[in-house]
């Protein structure tokens, strides 16, 4: 304990707190802005690629995540830019980071075994690592931007720096987008639904075994709500809601012969 203390003193010691408090803030807001480009272009990019599917944009979702996600970079970035040397303050962003991560694995895991979501999220320490190191850079160019003697220089710069870094969080989200057999499955399933009012034969691929009450909504307007399965490997987590307010939730795989596994009303 006390050469943890002691290591704390000198790291307290090795610099001002003005030099140390303005490297935070910076590397913390870099996080969340960071945060806010990834998470709203994860979540329109597909409602904007696929305009001829029903696709819905999840606004409790997407904000829960947004916040979540902006909380997690921008605490990580406070302790990221806290410490003095670099290596520290990779490792101990990346820790922290990591830890907020795997805590949220376990909470949307809830269903899975402890061991199973653990062991997904061990790839989350250089991830998180990485972002650490990620953080620390912008809150240091961003420093060495603001020492340069010309104003204008000062100013190209600095909107050159935050364009990358809303790039950055733009092209992370965007890779989110639906592959082609997600499409496929999602385009199949419109179509079925679309075709059932007029056409019984569709309705053998529909999941009324599991939620018989689907035929009394036939021909209702509805929208998808999907995103990829934290617990199903290659299948899709799917709200259907209906405009007279009726929810089906299903899992549906991607690519394979049965089209559903597993189908539910929702409150």
């Amino acid at each position: 304990m006390n050469f943890l203390f002691e290591q704390f003193q000198i790291a307290l010691q090795s610099e001002s707190w003005p030099e140390r408090g303005r490297r935070m803030r910076l590397a913390a807001w870099y996080g969340v802005l960071a945060a806010t480009a990834f998470v709203w272009a994860n979540a329109l990019v597909n409602v904007f690629s696929f305009p001829r599917l029903p696709l819905g944009l999840d606004w409790p979702y997407t904000l829960a995540t947004w916040a979540w996600l902006s909380l997690a970079l921008g605490f990580a970035g406070l302790i990221a830019g806290w410490f003095t040397e670099e290596y520290q303050g990779v490792v101990g962003g990346g820790i922290i980071l990591t830890v907020l991560l795997a805590i949220v694995f376990l909470f949307q895991m809830q269903d899975a075994p402890t061991v199973q979501s653990v062991l997904m999220a061990l790839p989350l320490i250089g991830v998180g690592m990485a972002a650490a190191g990620a953080l620390r850079w912008t809150a240091r160019r961003h420093v060495h931007i603001s020492l340069q003697p010309s104003g204008w220089l000062r100013r190209k710069q600095l909107a050159q720096h935050l364009l990358l870094i809303v790039c950055i969080g733009l092209f992370a989200g965007i890779l989110g987008r639906l592959d082609w057999p997600a499409e496929q499955a999602l385009t199949n399933l419109d179509t079925y639904l679309r075709e059932a009012p007029s056409n019984p034969q569709v309705r053998m691929y529909l999941p009324i075994r599991q939620v018989p009450s689907l035929t009394e909504h036939f021909g209702v307007e509805y929208r998808f709500y999907v995103r990829r399965s934290a617990l199903a490997a290659g299948s899709l987590d799917l709200t259907v809601r209906f405009s007279d307010g009726f929810v089906m939730q299903c899992v549906l795989p991607v690519g394979n012969t049965n089209f559903f596994t597993d189908c539910w009303e929702a409150d």
